[in-house]
């Protein structure tokens, strides 16, 4: 049965809050804070793929962890984009954990300010770094081509 692109979102949320609050995040005591962690990874690391793959869980997951899916649809560039950007944001989310525990008490250490700000900039660099790699790969193409 197919659901609508706005329960697969409510599901991701739930997810994303429940592997938040695996790795360490606070369960009740900043609980609309965590919630909001968790749309904001969602909108900003998931969004194009769930428009993509049309709001199907079953092939979201096997777009992220089956490489049999993957190298179906490897020859799109959207999809290398969207799948970096998902691992990009992910990535820079648990980066910026990294300096919650320290004994600095400034006030952007909080929870979530750093993994906010690092699962942006991990989205941002994904973009980027994906982009130069189909660059440099597309120019060697045409490098061999010349040869």
């Amino acid at each position: 049965m197919k659901l609508p692109i706005g329960v697969c979102y409510l599901q991701l949320i739930a997810i994303a809050y429940g592997v938040s609050v695996l790795m360490g995040a606070p369960l009740f005591s900043d609980m609309i804070r965590t919630l909001g962690f968790s749309i904001y990874i969602v909108l900003i690391g998931f969004t194009p793929i769930i428009i993509s793959l049309k709001g199907d869980l079953n092939e979201i997951y096997n777009f992220l962890f089956r490489n049999e899916f993957y190298l179906l649809i490897s020859t799109s560039r959207k999809f290398f984009y969207m799948r970096n950007l998902v691992w990009g944001t992910m990535l820079g989310a648990w980066l910026g954990a990294i300096p919650i525990p320290l004994d600095w008490d400034c006030w952007w250490q909080e929870w979530p300010i750093t993994c906010l700000v690092s699962s942006t900039i991990g989205a941002s660099s994904s973009i980027v770094l994906s982009y130069l790699w189909l660059w440099i790969c597309n120019r060697q193409k045409f490098n061999e081509d010349i040869e």
